[in-house]
């Protein structure tokens, strides 16, 4: 069983002036905003969707939020948003690319994104794995608190001592990063940070641009990007077109405690691949079992595949565009949204 979503989002431009607030931000200034928002299949149609949000970020594109709103920091405006929208969504906003709110039901999440910039090699791995060699990532750090017991300037306070423990260093010599994988830095940032933030929620460690892991003090969460090229039916006639697709495989469970990983990434990659193949230049109404083209079947039918050869699948999100797409999530209840 799996439950359904659209994932749908927008951007506008506007100013605001947030009273009462550090000086940088009590000047008229502005910012490029960007909403995300997911949506039961079951209760609204995508067009509507669409139209939805269109519609919610209208009164605020290339306006004066505070002229609108009596509060207009990234919570107020986030708050409001998700009041105009229909049924179950769940919303992101950013106000850049390093800060963001997240509202899901009750809850709110507020987060940052940080980098370092660090040295390790995973000694564990079988002989002639490339990890095992000394490398280094240009590291992505997502932290994610309750706004209602945190702030963006507490997460930028906890975070400015790990930045200079760990940029420009080899994490093979700090201590408990002895084998510093990804799992394994987001299990240690998440210990070190916890006493400073204790609503801490939970900690993403991005190595590349495509992969990287989640710890929230319970579970380990981990995810693999691809892009695929395929073509599509364009209309009833039977006309064909095009798109580029991302897929997003998001794997859940417990870490191996000898190779410190949940599932090593070239691993998920490698049992993709069977199932990419048949994905990446080719039509997708013509794939063997499928119902149909668009984007939910072609989830869907990617779980059907590869649930067989990953049991840690939990979730499946397949991206027609930036933030434009289906989400699948299984049997793991996973936060939202994890990137």
């Amino acid at each position: 069983m799996h439950a359904s979503y659209w994932l749908a989002g927008s951007r506008f431009e506007a100013a605001r002036q947030v009273n009462g607030a550090q000086d940088r931000t009590a000047q008229l200034h502005g910012h490029s905003f960007q909403l995300a928002v997911r949506a039961p299949t079951h209760l609204i149609e995508q067009s509507e969707l669409d139209a939805a949000i269109a519609s919610a970020v209208e009164p605020f594109n290339y306006a004066a939020i505070h002229q609108h709103l009596t509060r207009c920091d990234d919570l107020a405006l986030a708050q409001h948003l998700h009041t105009t929208l229909p049924c179950q969504t769940a919303l992101s906003l950013q106000s850049s690319a390093q800060r963001g709110i997240m509202l899901e039901g009750a809850q709110a999440l507020v987060w940052i994104q940080v980098q370092f910039e660090a040295a390790h090699q995973l000694p564990k791995v079988p002989a002639g794995h490339k990890c095992g060699r000394l490398h280094g990532h240009g590291f992505g750090v997502r932290l994610v608190a309750d706004a209602t017991h945190s702030s963006q300037l507490a997460l930028e306070a906890a975070w400015a001592p790990l930045h200079a423990q760990l940029h420009h260093q080899y994490l093979n010599a700090i201590p408990g990063l002895e084998n510093p994988t990804s799992e394994v830095l987001a299990h240690w940032l998440y210990q070190q940070l916890q006493e400073r933030l204790p609503a801490l929620a939970w900690v993403e460690v991005r190595e590349t641009h495509s992969a990287g892991s989640q710890f929230d003090g319970q579970r380990f969460r981990i995810w693999k990007e691809q892009r695929f090229e395929s073509a599509l039916l364009f209309d009833s006639d039977g006309r064909y077109s095009g798109h580029s697709y991302l897929i997003r495989l998001m794997l859940s469970g417990q870490l191996d405690q000898t190779m410190g990983w949940l599932l090593d990434f070239g691993d998920v990659k490698d049992r993709f691949k069977p199932i990419y193949r048949q994905l990446d230049h080719n039509p997708l109404d013509k794939l063997r079992g499928i119902r149909q083209g668009n984007s939910l079947a072609v989830s869907e039918w990617v779980h059907a595949q590869l649930s067989p050869q990953l049991p840690e699948l939990s979730r499946i999100d397949l991206l027609e565009y930036a933030h434009s797409g289906v989400s699948l999530m299984f049997h793991d209840n996973m936060r939202w949204p994890l990137l």
